[in-house]
C-alpha cells in the first residue's frame, strides 16, 4: 500500500496509463485560457487504426485525477488516511462508430485494471462484506459539451488507503 498522498496518485496514474488506448491521462485537472488549448489538452493523436475505431483522427480522449476527500481514523494507534479520488474522462461524440459503446469498453478496462492490480491495495483495500463498495465505482456518465465539442464524460471514484506519517507542523 503506498505511503503517502503523492505515492497513492503516482501508482494510480501509473496503473490508468498502462490501460491500452487510455488516452491522455492528467494528474490534476486542467484548464486554459482558450477553448483551443483546453481542447489540446486533451487530443489524443496516438490511436491505432487496425484496432480503434476513431482511426488516426486526433480527437478528444483524456482524463484527470483529482483527490475529492480524505478521511484520518486512528487504526491500532497509527494514523490512517482514506482518500478518496475523481478519475473525470472524456472522449469525442462519433455516432457513426458507436463511440459511446467504445467509452464504456473503455471504462470497464479501466475498472478492471484497478480490480485486479496490488499497487492500490485493491482487491482487499476497502469492503470485506458482499454489500461493500470496493474498486472503481461510475458515479456519473453521459454527453457533455468539453472545449466547444459533445463529448462522452464519465466521473469514476475510487478509494485508496495510506499510513500517515507523524510531522510537526
Amino acid at each position: 500500500m503506498p505511503n503517502t498522498l503523492a505515492a497513492s496518485r503516482t501508482a494510480l496514474l501509473a496503473l490508468l496509463r498502462s490501460v491500452s488506448a487510455v488516452g491522455v491521462v492528467h494528474a490534476c485537472e486542467r484548464y486554459a485560457d482558450s477553448e483551443l488549448g483546453f481542447k489540446q489538452a486533451y487530443l489524443y493523436t496516438h490511436a491505432d487504426p487496425a484496432t480503434d475505431a476513431f482511426a488516426s483522427e486526433p480527437h478528444i480522449r483524456g482524463w484527470y485525477v483529482r483527490r475529492t476527500a480524505t478521511s484520518e481514523v486512528n487504526a491500532n494507534g497509527r494514523i490512517l488516511n482514506e482518500h478518496t479520488w475523481l478519475v473525470r474522462g472524456y472522449l469525442s461524440f462519433q455516432t457513426a462508430i458507436d463511440s459511446e459503446l467504445i467509452f464504456d469498453d473503455l471504462v470497464e478496462r479501466m475498472r478492471d485494471a484497478v480490480r485486479v492490480d496490488g499497487s492500490l491495495g485493491l482487491p482487499g483495500l476497502l469492503g470485506s462484506g458482499l454489500s461493500e463498495e470496493r474498486g472503481v465505482q461510475v458515479a456519473s456518465a453521459g454527453p457533455v459539451l468539453f472545449a466547444g465539442l459533445l463529448c462522452h464524460s464519465a466521473a469514476l471514484e475510487l478509494k485508496t488507503r495510506n499510513w500517515a506519517e507523524w510531522r510537526k507542523p
